[in-house]
């Protein structure tokens, strides 16, 4: 089942039975720690979370600009990032001067003309957990943190704490396991990660740089067994901890997420203007979770369904539960999959649940809102068909849909019912790799036309473009002479009607003097005009009197469309049964893909047509 989903949309959500507060985990790490800060602490894992003294520093002020400037810098160029990040440390660090800043960093945020200064204090690893929750790819998170740490820290070991903090970050809350991280941060940025917190903490002092306090907060991270033991642990080594506190809480919260009390707690020492950069983080992450699929719109029909059925599971409850599943079918809908991705990174496994009588399941999920009810984990969406048709491909009972709350099993024997009450139609067009064997004879490009006539996809339609390049098409054509032979024609045609009539041609042969000119046919609808070719010669059928089948590769057929007086919007396919029409603008797309065609023979573009 792996590579059949190759191109599916892919995010992750990571959700916890704890409160999901995005960024709180490193505030709360900062204001944790604060108290025991300078080794003010006894290196012990047992004291009060919370106490009068525990409060926000320069760690949190910084924290919310940075996350402020990201969200507010979204699309824009490095340049314009850099310098909205510039805009809020300034206007955070004037609106709460006493903090905590170092030296250099308080001059910084006082300069009319700011540089960064090479620093390579762990200041830039504190302020940049928002970077590790906001963008879709590691490759991207790291990028963004570099950014972070440029207009200051700009020494290499500032720069890559940044990048280790964030990356961590992104990894614990796209699924990855503790164990993955720490190969990636070793690998990656060649921190010593092979200490433990014991051995660590006898000797570890207050020092205020990348190098001797973010491989400490990843250890600690590492040996915690939930958000809060790992915020004991970090403010038990000591030292600067309540930075070291502050970068392990970021990726506590993205391992576990924060215990409600815990967040509550946090979020009351914390000023409004604080509060509000939170709840819209918060909101800009909701978006990001899940709702940016569009595929998932519609699927509420899915569980008003299922939640009837359950009330009462009826015959006719069952169909109507089988009838929103085909109706979102036909409007392209997407089912959420738990996925584990594999080393290479192009393939998928998924995951099964068991139940009671021993049989695995497929699990899927109508919306984020289901998927939130259980554990968390890295998800794909894909089409609701390839996901029927994966389960048939596979040992599994069926479908677990929504197992969290209400389940819905849709057994191998439904999925063949929907898959009969809609005559097998197909939804999506294969991902073959295309080939000139599969193009041969035009039944596959009929088969991808069909499918995108009924499910004009993104993913589809980018497929057919594909399979279009090298494709021979059949177009109608009248055989045209030039004006001399014709008038020679008239001429032979009155002579013989003048002399006994038409039988007296025949046997005889008529040769012309000027090549016979094949005028493709145009349709049209309204006042818009098309060029019609056909997948094969069968397709295109008896298409009328005095027109001749002419076999010609589609980039030809292009061309003849550009050129043609009619100024045609497009080239409709296989016009008489299930018609597709590929616009214009959009041959120059099919000219870029790279042909298919064996490089020991002619290449499309230099092979003959043929004509019947």
């Amino acid at each position: 089942m792996g590579d059949h989903f190759f191109y599916a949309f892919v995010y992750t959500m990571t959700i916890t039975e704890e409160e999901d507060m995005t960024m709180l985990g490193a505030i709360l790490g900062d204001m944790i720690g604060s108290p025991y800060e300078f080794d003010r602490g006894r290196k012990v894992k047992q004291f009060p979370l919370f106490i009068e003294d525990s409060e926000f520093t320069d760690d949190t002020v910084m924290t919310i600009a940075v996350a402020e400037a990201l969200m507010d810098s979204m699309g824009k160029t490095d340049d314009e990032i850099r310098a909205e990040l510039v805009y809020s440390m300034q206007k955070w660090g004037a609106r709460y001067p006493y903090a905590g800043y170092g030296g250099l960093f308080h001059e910084w945020l006082h300069s009319r003309n700011p540089k960064p200064y090479g620093s390579f204090g762990n200041g830039s690893a504190m302020r940049v957990a928002s970077a590790g929750w906001l963008f879709a790819t590691l490759e991207e998170t790291r990028h963004m943190a570099r950014l972070t740490a440029e207009v200051t820290h700009n020494h290499p070991e500032g720069i890559k704490g940044a990048e280790a903090t964030a990356s961590a970050i992104y990894m614990a809350r796209t699924g990855s396991s503790k164990e993955e991280i720490r190969e990636y941060i070793i690998r990656e940025f060649g921190y010593d990660l092979s200490r433990t917190c014991d051995e660590i903490r006898p000797k570890y002092r207050h020092i205020e740089t990348c190098q001797k306090t973010v491989p400490e907060a990843v250890t600690a991270f590492l040996e915690g067994e939930d958000f809060e033991d790992v915020i004991r642990t970090a403010v038990s080594l000591g030292g600067d901890c309540d930075t070291l506190t502050c970068i392990a809480g970021g990726m506590a919260e993205a391992m576990y997420g924060v215990p409600e009390e815990i967040a509550a707690e946090g979020r009351k020492r914390l000023p409004e203007d604080m509060l509000e950069v939170l709840d819209r983080f918060e909101e800009q992450k909701a978006k990001q979770a899940g709702f940016q699929d569009p595929f998932l719109e519609g699927n509420e029909k899915i569980e008003e369904a299922i939640r009837v059925y359950h009330g009462d599971p009826g015959k006719e409850n069952l169909c109507a539960v089988l009838e929103a599943i085909r109706t979102r079918m036909h409007e392209d809908g997407h089912f959420m999959v738990p996925a584990a991705l594999s080393e290479d990174g192009k393939t998928f496994s998924f995951h099964t649940l068991q139940t009671k009588d021993g049989r695995e399941w497929l699990a899927v999920f109508t919306t984020p809102a289901e998927l939130q009810k259980g554990e968390s984990g890295r998800i794909i969406s894909h089409f609701i068909d390839s996901m029927l048709n994966a389960c048939l491909d596979s040992e599994c009972a069926g479908l677990i849909i929504n197992p969290w709350d209400k389940p819905f099993l849709l057994t191998r024997e439904l999925i063949e019912m929907l898959k009969k009450a809609d005559g097998d139609a197909e939804y999506t067009v294969p991902e073959d790799p295309v080939t000139p064997e599969l193009l041969e004879g035009g039944s596959f490009l009929k088969r991808a036309v069909r499918i995108c006539s009924r499910n004009k996809t993104q993913l589809n339609v980018i497929r057919l473009l594909r399979i279009l390049r090298d494709s021979r098409i059949w177009i109608p054509c009248r055989a045209v002479l030039s004006d001399a032979d014709q008038e020679a024609l008239e001429k032979r045609m009155k002579e013989a009607e003048e002399n006994g009539g038409y039988d007296t041609l025949e046997g005889t042969i008529l040769t012309n003097r000027d090549p016979i000119r094949m005028v493709p046919d145009i349709l049209q609808s309204g006042e818009d005009y098309f060029f019609p070719v056909f997948s094969s010669a069968d397709e295109m059928g008896e298409y009328g009197n005095g027109f001749s089948k002419v076999e010609k590769y589609f980039l030809e057929a292009a061309g003849l469309a550009r050129n043609n007086e009619r100024n045609v919007k497009g080239i409709v396919i296989n016009a008489f049964s299930e018609p597709f029409v590929i616009p214009r603008e959009w041959f120059d797309l099919i000219e870029e893909i790279p042909s298919v065609a064996d490089p020991q023979t002619d290449s499309p573009e230099e092979q003959p047509s043929r004509e019947p």
